[in-house]
């Protein structure tokens, strides 16, 4: 008889009515829009500018009105106003002087899930040319950032359809992802190559935090560092020019932690590598006279 009580204590499945909280994250919100883009402005363009952005989850582009506006949303109304304070005034296009302007939104954005399109070589090419702190800079092989993941994947060439020896070549290089990013003018730079000059880095710059950087990325094939005094510069060579531009787009302005000078300035270099030119003539940035270090595999 005694037994038979505990069952009418059933009921301990939470009831619908507990919900309130979520709807309150739900109303929360976290979209801001972005004014001042140029006319010509990509969507790409917009997801290359947040996407490294703590909290950012998604954006979209309209195109609808005299001048594109931008939308994104992120993860907390906190996170969407911290991005609001750091887009204010940020110079979008260094050659229209395209200065954007945020602020948020009455609504939050709602985003369909989907697959986002590749852009072309064509494209990849183009874009390179641009100035822009957020230029339409898409990946060959799809628009996943090499840092956009914490999963150790992103890191193994394997996945990105590289020979398993890329890996095998540099078993004790600990890969590294860079503390942040700041927007980067890049106003002289050479069309696209297999090879990238690494440039803005400090006389301190550790050399195994650049291989663990670098090394990492699809394509990566042999890294030469150049120190002079207080100067040092770097140059990394792929196995092809789709790897470098990939990522000369996605590591632009990356900071580097043993660095003082703030983001890496990546450009493309005059000469292929190991040509005794790229080393001895400042003209890719990097300083006269300097000698090289060989840290190449």
């Amino acid at each position: 008889m005694a037994g038979a009580g505990p069952p009418h204590y059933a009921p301990w499945p939470p009831p619908p009515g507990h919900n309130p909280p979520s709807m309150i994250d739900v109303d929360e919100v976290r979209t801001i829009f972005i004014l001042g883009f140029p006319p010509d402005a990509k969507e790409r363009e917009l997801q290359n500018l947040l996407r490294w952005w703590p909290g950012y989850e998604a954006s979209q582009m309209n195109f609808k009105g005299e001048q594109p506006m931008g939308f994104a949303l992120f993860s907390s109304a906190a996170a969407a106003m911290a991005a609001k304070d750091a887009l204010q005034n940020l110079v979008f296009d260094y050659e229209t002087n395209s200065t954007l302007r945020a602020e948020m939104a009455k609504k939050n954005l709602y985003v369909k899930r989907g697959v986002t399109g590749m852009g072309t070589e064509a494209q990849l090419f183009d874009q390179s040319k641009r100035l822009r702190t957020a230029g339409d800079y898409t990946p060959h092989y799809g628009p996943p950032g090499p840092f956009g993941a914490p999963s150790p994947a992103s890191w193994v060439p394997q996945s990105y359809g590289m020979p398993p020896l890329q890996s095998a070549a540099q078993p004790l290089v600990t890969p590294v992802a860079p503390v942040g990013y700041v927007p980067m003018q890049n106003m002289k730079d050479n069309p696209p190559c297999n090879t990238l000059f690494v440039g803005n880095l400090g006389e301190n710059t550790s050399e195994a935090e650049l291989r663990g950087i670098f090394s990492g990325q699809p394509g990566f094939k042999q890294m030469k560092v150049l120190r002079q005094g207080r100067n040092t510069v770097c140059f990394i060579e792929f196995v092809d020019v789709n790897s470098a531009v990939a990522v000369h787009n996605n590591l632009q302005g990356a900071i580097v932690t043993s660095s003082d000078r703030g983001g890496m300035r990546l450009q493309y270099s005059k000469n292929p590598f190991g040509r005794k030119r790229d080393f001895m003539n400042n003209q890719d940035g990097g300083a006269p006279g300097v000698t090289t270090s060989d840290t190449s595999t």
